[in-house]
């Protein structure tokens, strides 16, 4: 029997955690908006600038997700929050170049 305190429900709890406030975060981007304006720009470049900030954090949802799932951190919870990055430096470059 494990109490609440065990180390393995804790990690649970805590990513847990993560996982709900990573996917209040996406949830608001994803219907307020995160501010980032992209008046101007066109094709892939406004598809990322508008939708990619959001999706990052989908995905670090489902890294937390998966990490609470297995008390630990694994395989999938590597790369979505791999991906996440990934994504995340593509967003910040779309949003910074040629403005």
């Amino acid at each position: 029997m494990t109490g609440a305190g065990d180390p393995p429900t804790r990690a649970r709890v805590g990513y847990g955690l993560a996982a709900v406030a990573a996917g209040i975060v996406a949830a608001i981007f994803g219907t307020v908006g995160d501010g980032v304006g992209s008046e101007g720009l066109d094709g892939p470049r406004k598809v990322l600038v508008e939708h990619g900030h959001t999706v990052v954090w989908l995905l670090l949802t489902v890294a937390f997700a998966a990490a609470a799932r297995t008390a630990r951190w694994n395989r999938l919870s590597q790369l979505s929050a791999g991906a996440a990055g990934l994504l995340y430096l593509s967003f910040l470059a779309a949003v910074f170049s040629g403005r």
